[in-house]
């Protein structure tokens, strides 16, 4: 009975719809036939990757005994184990891909093999989604950012920033590359998805690891690749990873302060990312609606982030709370333009009201991050902002009537004023109350 319900769990690795799918892949492998050849395997994963993956796949898959062939139906259930079987199993799968050796695994065989992962991803999402192939050099900077952790345990990315991969390469030991596989679980998403691509047991472009993107112009605007907004949606709260609204870019909206403004306030959270005139990508995450007044908002939820020539996340220290600042009046001590972290004149990152240009601090007091781009002072070449999650409704949900605003709420300019003078909005006192009993 015992051995019976144990073969029988083997075979729900995979659900009906993904072992048909599977079973399919299989067939073609071989000729259609009702086996599939170690030989044929081993060709097939060579020629989708490298000869070095096909023959560590094979090897892992027969345990090193000299095995001709599977038939179909026990190579399902044997990758089902392989695939989708205990962290255990799938630790020593990916060690063995990764070359590892009786010691540990080497930091360029685990660095080359992430990038493959990477690779593989974003073949299996780019010809469904808007988001662009990863270049070599940017699938390096994000499978480096992925292992940061591991490469350099317990130091801040801000320490060793610029610092780049261990070299020499160092050792890294079982025992720590199993913890730190067990708490990231985007590199065992990374590499399910890279074995959904190969073996086609899930519909193509279906991922959990990027979001939806939506209102998006004819002409798409995105400067990111898939691998970026892979890794920049990992760092979100969860509520917010399922779907992205496209709402600015310069080369849609163009060079003005006012627009980018009027695109950007009350839209829930957001996301933006700047490219400068090295080729820098970087940007910040807002954790609610921007709001235009001469104060910080915000919550501990920001970040700061990198993308080019290097990637990291830099999230907030509790040193303070100057996570996000937007403001523009004409009469006003306080200074005009958008920024993040920092404090005035000295942000994390600021775009000035004089749209296309901007700063970044040599570090940042409220995230904890490096300087932001090469250059202090910046020449900016693009912009563009996403808003995250669902879109905030504008209506009473059980009455159906719209919500009445006060001529403040739709002139962003005269709240902030009142806000600078500390004067409270008479309207205020005449809304209806919310009834939401």
């Amino acid at each position: 009975m015992g051995a019976e319900g144990s073969k029988h769990e083997k075979k729900l690795y995979f659900s009906d719809e993904e072992n048909q799918l599977l079973l399919q892949t299989l067939s073609k492998i071989d000729n259609n036939g009702e086996k599939v050849s170690t030989s044929s395997l081993q060709a097939y994963l060579t020629n989708e990757v490298t000869a070095e993956f096909g023959v560590s796949f094979v090897h892992a898959l027969t345990n090193g005994k000299k095995i001709q062939s599977f038939p179909l139906l026990g190579l399902s259930e044997k990758l089902g184990s392989f695939i989708k079987g205990s962290s255990e199993e799938r630790i020593n799968l990916t060690l063995t891909l990764a070359n590892v050796g009786e010691s540990g695994v080497y930091s360029d065989k685990l660095l080359k093999y992430t990038e493959t992962v990477i690779e593989f991803f974003e073949k299996g999402v780019t010809q469904k989604t808007c988001w662009k192939t990863s270049s070599d050099t940017v699938k390096t900077q994000i499978a480096f950012a992925l292992l940061h952790d591991l490469f350099y345990p317990n130091e801040a990315i801000k320490k060793i920033w610029g610092k780049g991969p261990p070299h020499p390469p160092v050792l890294i030991s079982l025992e720590a590359f199993e913890r730190w596989w067990l708490g990231h679980c985007i590199f065992s998403k990374l590499e399910m998805e890279m074995f959904k691509h190969l073996f086609k047991f899930s519909p193509a472009g279906e991922t959990s690891l990027l979001p939806e993107a939506t209102q998006l112009p004819k002409v798409s605007p995105t400067m990111l690749s898939a691998a970026q907004v892979m890794f920049l949606n990992g760092a979100l709260p969860v509520n917010l990873q399922s779907k992205w609204r496209f709402l600015f870019s310069t080369s849609k909206h163009g060079w003005s302060f006012s627009i980018f403004m009027k695109q950007i306030v009350s839209k829930g959270p957001t996301i933006f990312v700047v490219e400068d005139q090295s080729g820098g990508k970087f940007g910040g995450f807002a954790s609610v609606s921007w709001e235009v007044r001469p104060q910080f908002h915000g919550t501990p939820d920001c970040f700061l982030f990198s993308l080019q020539p290097q990637a990291g996340i830099f999230h907030t220290t509790g040193y303070n709370n100057n996570f996000m600042y937007l403001n523009y009046l004409e009469k006003n001590t306080m200074p005009n333009g958008f920024g993040m972290g920092g404090r005035e004149e000295l942000f994390g990152l600021w775009l000035d009201y004089d749209f296309g240009k901007g700063l970044v601090a040599p570090t940042c007091t409220t995230f904890a991050s490096p300087q932001l781009s090469q250059h202090q002072e910046l020449e900016i070449s693009s912009i563009e902002v996403w808003a995250l999650g669902p879109e905030e409704e504008d209506s009473d949900e059980e009455e159906g009537t719209r919500k009445k605003k006060s001529a403040l709420d739709k002139n962003p300019d005269a709240r902030a004023m009142l806000d600078m003078m500390g004067k409270v909005a008479v309207s205020d006192g005449y809304r209806e109350e919310d009834n939401d009993d």
